[in-house]
């Protein structure tokens, strides 16, 4: 069992979780903005930021277990919601260049066939 402090160790808790939320947000803004360089920072933050996370969640106390629950769950709400923006960033990208599904393989593998490509000028 662990001796801190409960209200400490939340404390540290909210923190890294307010953390890994400004991550998702910032990479967010980076797949709007197809910023691949940003991205693969991010993602490197993010890897130790939630290392931090699962670090502090399995040697916080007991008692905590409703608050790390709340917790980790609008961490997982701004997560999905990034996830969401990355697929239809990807999807948006390969209609762009004239990829598009046409079902499942055997293995349930996405088959595409590639049309000619939007030509665009600026």
């Amino acid at each position: 069992m662990n001796d801190r402090d409960p209200s400490h160790v939340l404390a540290e808790l909210r923190a890294v979780g307010e953390e890994l939320r400004g991550i998702f947000a910032d990479e967010r803004h980076a797949i709007g903005k197809l910023d691949y360089a940003t991205l693969e920072a991010l993602t490197e933050q993010k890897r130790v930021a939630g290392d931090r996370l699962a670090a502090l969640c399995n040697a916080a106390p007991a008692a905590l277990g409703r608050d790390i629950k709340q917790l980790l769950h609008t961490v997982n709400a701004e997560a999905r919601a990034t996830a969401m923006l990355a697929a239809i960033a990807n999807d948006a990208v390969r209609a762009l260049l004239g990829i598009e599904p046409v079902g499942y393989d055997r293995r349930a593998r996405q088959l595409t066939t590639t049309k000619r490509p939007l030509i665009a000028a600026y």
